[in-house]
């Protein structure tokens, strides 16, 4: 059917007359232009055109064409038509975008032929054109009449209709690809093959987006075109399938094109490089001869493939691996010297252990550094283990900065990981003696050799002294105050005999005794590093520095003796409920262990390991063995992160692992 509607108004009157004529149209309905004679929309009263819009967007939502006609009629009386048809601030945006969410083609026809040429590709709320909407209905010959009125409209064929983005950054094709069906897909591919390789918010392409529909005849349908992966925008296509484990999709992006295969993300790092990052073997299937030399590749860091599963601690994705690649990366690191940086004990194991990798054990990078020395400097004492006990490793090689391995652990390092400092230094104890050149390469190390150790800075050592010697005068009112409010309290009664007045009440209770034992201990050693503090901030080099050592020794033995007094005390003042007290006495147990452990922990450690464990090592058991690679494992803290001296490495990758910790500076 084919509705010819007739709008007119008569002279002098409000009364209006629509006329209506019926004509035979394959089409269906539509609403042909008519002479009219009609009042301006600024003429309208802005609420009566709003309230006749929204009337009539209600009839249009139930999508039925007569309803439409008669609803048009009985508002002609009320305001303009045009400015009805033409009203774009409803909820939903236009009485076109309403009518092309309907998926119904006679009634957008019907619109079509009354509404201004902008609305054609008016935006809502949400940024949607009446394509959009059209597209998200899966309305085909919607979508058709929409494209082909727009080509003849002026005002939009600078900005293709199909070109333009939503609030979220999606174009008609993102919109359809999102709909799941593969015929609307393919139909909008071949009225504009451009927008496929668009990004949207989310840096998707509708190739990427095709992942996500769990429809593979998407993506075939989107790859049956000719595309140039040089064009495609946002995150590549191949690393979306290697997240989701599409692996069939995958070797189907590589039979339709190798290119897209071999894209890269914004770091440089291919599809090599993000399936060594998460340990995904089965993309490894697909490293045939024409993909071989993406194993070659680096990414902006200037690691291979290879390095990142070195980083991770992959060992079978290295074994897949270094058949094809090269070994060194941008800094002239091998596989080995990555593993000992970022402490991967399995990867070095291995490493040592194979026949053809193994000769790196004495390689040096552009900065002359081994493997044993970077796993000093960043303090890996889990991988520096196996190369301080193979026989092989060199340990009087010097790198750029004339430093032997036993001269690369750092001097200082954060609270959180100086157990791991004691460790790398007990086992650099083993190799200290075997650096001759150093000091013909650097003569002015000798100074530092006649002192004993290099001096410490002044500026450095000031700042500490305001911490400790605060935490020493604490220590020092606190026990000077416990040494007259003793548990218990004086003996002050007028009962008591002359020669017992102001003895403590529980003189003769033998913990009294520990108690004032620990106290007068506690407060003489706080007392004296007060007095030793202040004579070091006053005094000058070697004097400073070794007035500084005896003050802090000191405040370390008062800690834990005011701890033990504090908990004696209580003990003598709730002695009475057995069960407190002995709650009390675990619980306190536990932190003078902690206390006294963590004070004293480093020369415990250091005779620990390079008196007994190192020089026994060799012949213990491998399950021994294991349960100390165990327990270096256990104290390692979470990672924190360090900057490499490159700008790519300062800025991070998507494809890198964190760096280790510890140390600093070039490597």
């Amino acid at each position: 059917m084919d509705v010819k509607v007739s709008i007119g108004e008569e002279e002098g009157g409000l009364n209006t007359s629509i006329k209506v004529e019926v004509q035979k149209d394959e089409g269906g309905a539509s609403l042909n232009n008519a002479s009219a004679t009609a009042r301006t929309t600024e003429q309208q009263d802005p609420a009566k055109v709003y309230a006749a819009a929204r009337k009539l967007a209600d009839v249009i939502k139930g999508a039925n064409v007569e309803d439409i006609i008669s609803t048009i009629e009985t508002l002609a009386c009320q305001a303009d038509s045009s400015a009805i048809f033409n009203f774009g601030r409803l909820s939903r945006g236009s009485l076109l975008h309403i009518a092309a969410a309907t998926g119904k083609s006679n009634i957008l026809r019907l619109l079509l032929d009354r509404v201004d040429a902008h609305l054609i590709a008016a935006q809502d709320d949400w940024g949607n054109t009446p394509l959009h909407l059209a597209t998200k209905a899966k309305a085909i010959g919607v979508i058709d009449m929409l494209i082909c009125r727009a080509k003849y409209l002026r005002n939009v064929e600078d900005k293709p209709l199909l070109r333009i983005k939503n609030s979220h950054g999606n174009t008609a094709l993102h919109e359809a690809v999102l709909t799941r069906d593969v015929d609307l897909v393919s139909h909008l591919l071949g009225e504009d093959l451009e927008t496929v390789y668009w990004e949207n918010v989310d840096q998707k392409s509708p190739l990427y987006l095709a992942l996500d529909t769990g429809n593979p005849k998407i993506l075939e349908v989107l790859l049956s075109k000719s595309l140039d992966p040089s064009k495609i925008q946002g995150l590549p296509p191949v690393f979306g399938a290697v997240a989701r484990e599409q692996h069939d999709l995958l070797g189907e992006i590589l039979k339709k094109n190798v290119k897209i295969f071999a894209m890269t993300d914004s770091k440089g790092g291919n599809v090599f490089h993000l399936a060594d990052f998460w340990n995904v073997t089965r993309v490894f299937d697909l490293l045939q001869p024409e993909t071989e030399y993406l194993a070659r590749e680096p990414d902006k860091n200037g690691d291979l493939p290879i390095h990142i599963a070195s980083k991770r601690g992959h060992v079978e994705l290295i074994n897949k691996l270094h058949p094809v690649s090269q070994w060194v990366n941008g800094k002239g690191q091998t596989v080995l010297h990555v593993a000992a940086k970022y402490g991967r004990e399995e990867v070095v194991r291995s490493i040592l252990k194979h026949p053809d990798l193994r000769e790196m054990i004495n390689e040096r990078d552009h900065d002359g550094n081994t493997p044993s020395h970077l796993a000093a400097k960043y303090l890996q004492p889990a991988a520096l283990v196996h190369l301080v006990l193979d026989k092989r490793m060199n340990p009087s090689l010097l790198n750029h900065e004339g430093l032997a391995v036993v001269d690369s652990a750092p001097n200082d390092s954060p609270t959180a990981t100086m157990l791991r400092l004691g460790f790398v230094r007990a086992l650099l104890k083993t190799v200290s003696a075997k650096r001759p050149d150093r000091f013909i390469v650097k003569p002015e190390d000798r100074d530092k050799v006649y002192t004993g150790r290099s001096l410490s800075d002044p500026a450095n050592l000031k700042e500490a002294f305001n911490t400790l010697l605060v935490v020493a005068a604490l220590v020092t009112t606190v026990t000077f105050a416990a040494g007259f409010a003793v548990p218990g309290g004086l003996n002050s009664s007028d009962m008591a005999s002359k020669d017992d007045r102001g003895m403590a009440t529980m003189l003769g209770n033998r913990k009294f005794q520990e108690f004032v034992i620990c106290n007068t201990f506690a407060m003489f050693c706080s007392m004296t590093s007060v007095v030793v503090f202040m004579l070091a901030y006053q005094a000058e080099g070697n004097i400073m520095v070794s007035n500084f050592k005896l003050a802090k020794e000191l405040l370390k033995m008062s800690l834990p003796a005011m701890s033990c007094a504090f908990l004696i005390g209580v003990n003598l003042t709730v002695g009475k409920l057995p069960w407190l007290a002995t709650t009390i006495s675990i619980i306190g147990s536990i932190f003078i262990f902690i206390i006294t452990g963590y004070l004293y922990w480093w020369g415990f450690v250091e005779l620990l390991i390079s008196r007994i464990v190192i020089p026994y090592l060799p012949p213990i058991s491998p399950l021994i063995f294991r349960c100390i690679l165990g327990f270096l494992n256990f104290v390692r803290v979470e990672r924190t992160l360090i900057s490499d001296d490159s700008k790519e490495d300062r800025t991070g990758s998507k494809t890198s692992a964190s760096p280790p910790l510890g140390g600093g500076g070039k490597d």
